[in-house]
């Protein structure tokens, strides 16, 4: 039986041999195309490793007559990665083939194989642990409906997680028959501690727990969770247990991933779901499902993979009507066609982390963050319901302010052209969340502009 894989590769090798009238000359007749502009970004650190935050500012398109603090919502491509995608989308508007060939040969480089190098780089783990999503949602949907569990047991979650991770549990458990608690992890946001934090997961897992899931930087409080803690006391809940009954750490990490100076492989969770167009700065609707290798058997695929890696074991299983092996990463990976020019273009946005600095950008993150709280708890009528703790908080400050809802508070901002938003949550705050795009002078605006709204 031959299979498309070995199809499309006899149809590379044909083509190439063909004559100067192939349609895909630039790639297959020995006429490779011409290597892709690398941005010169030696200008945003000094010769001392100083980072040029003004330059790092003009990187981004954003509306200079705006002071942004909601760019953790959506991402502002920065040049190099405007640039990566407008390479990619060129590539795939000249020769509508090439992503095959560039999937499925050895023609352009293994382009799917560079974004899940990049994404395993910078969480510190392998690139056979990397499932391709489009997003934090698909991919802890991707998670909760693979995951192997019985009625009999039960999903503990947190009653701070998001719409997204409350539902992905809720519709799974729908199809399993399993159980599923929600638990407070503190009484106040503002003065939540990790000790409590901790103890308070560690009781709430009994031997019917099937999985944990937390989210590491609530976008409801702006409360940052003590993954590694979190993660020895399920270890410790687990010894003893069996794989069907063991259970796994599943985190929403999307406000703590690119803004966060960890290699979160290590902090001994099972999986981490994230999205890329957010700190990261990665090309809008592109994400992954990080996951320990020996807990990808743990779940079932849900969607065919596309994924190159993945299309290798499943052809000839499909071919065959044979049985699957134990699940890896890329037959997680949901296929369909997608933005290929952005998935292919996430290794620029690792690149420019990585040229900034990984250190730099969450001391940075810290140093303007920690001035809103400061500032903001000084303010009177204000209430501040993020710790002003870094260890207990990350870009994200949720506040209230008296007499107005947060919709007025955003309203009123956004009338001074300063972009601040609500929390979607049943309780909602104003939220200000400053990236690296920001500075200093506009957080000291803020606040006046919120001073003045309780003078």
């Amino acid at each position: 039986m031959v299979h498309r894989r070995e199809m499309l590769v006899s149809l590379v090798a044909g083509l190439a041999a063909g004559s100067a009238g192939s349609m895909f000359p630039a790639v297959l007749e020995g006429q490779p195309p011409p290597p892709p502009r690398v941005p010169r970004l030696r200008s945003l650190r000094s010769a001392t490793g100083t980072v040029d935050w003004l330059a790092v500012r003009e990187l981004f398109p954003l509306a200079p007559d705006w002071t942004h603090l909601s760019s953790f919502l959506f991402v502002s491509h920065p040049k190099p990665v405007a640039e990566a995608i407008d390479r990619f989308r060129k590539k795939l508007d000249s020769d509508a083939m090439w992503i095959e060939i560039a999937a499925f040969t050895d023609a352009e480089g293994h382009p799917f194989t560079a974004v899940k190098r990049a994404l395993a780089g910078y969480v510190g783990g392998d690139p056979s642990e990397i499932c391709l999503t489009s997003n934090t949602t698909t991919s802890l949907a991707m998670a909760y409906h693979g995951l192997r569990i019985r009625a009999d047991q039960e999903i503990v979650t947190t009653e701070h997680d998001h719409y997204s991770h409350h539902e992905s549990i809720r519709y799974a458990a729908a199809r399993s028959g399993c159980g599923v608690r929600y638990i407070p992890l503190y009484d106040s946001a503002a003065s939540a501690n990790a000790a409590q934090i901790v103890e308070r997961i560690g009781r709430a897992i009994t031997p019917k727990t099937r999985a944990v899931g937390v989210t590491w930087v609530a976008s409801s409080s702006g409360v940052k969770l003590p993954l590694d803690r979190i993660a020895e006391v399920v270890a410790r809940a687990n010894r003893g247990r069996t794989p069907a009954d063991r259970c796994l750490l599943i985190v929403d990490g999307v406000h703590g991933f690119a803004n966060q100076d960890v290699d979160v492989a290590k902090l001994g969770m099972d999986f981490f779901a994230s999205g890329t167009h957010k700190w990261l700065f990665g090309p809008r609707g592109t994400g992954f499902l990080w996951g320990r290798a020996d807990a990808w058997p743990e779940l079932r695929p849900t969607i065919p993979t596309f994924d190159p890696d993945g299309v290798a074991i499943t052809f000839p299983v499909w071919g065959d009507r044979a049985d699957y092996p134990p699940t890896q990463a890329a037959l997680v990976s949901p296929g369909g066609f997608a933005a290929y020019e952005h998935v292919l273009a996430v290794p620029a946005a690792v690149d420019l982390h990585r040229t900034i600095g990984r250190d730099h950008i969450a001391a940075r993150i810290v140093e303007l963050n920690t001035a809103f709280r400061e500032g903001a708890a000084k303010l009177p009528g204000i209430t501040l319901h993020t710790p002003r703790d870094p260890a207990l908080s990350g870009g994200i400050s949720c506040f209230e302010v008296r007499g107005l809802a947060p919709e007025q508070v955003a309203g009123r901002l956004a009338e001074k052209k300063i972009r601040a938003t609500t929390s979607p949550y049943k309780v909602s705050y104003a939220r200000v969340c400053a990236g690296i795009m920001n500075k200093p002078e506009e957080i000291e605006l803020v606040l006046r502009e919120i001073r003045a709204l309780v003078a």
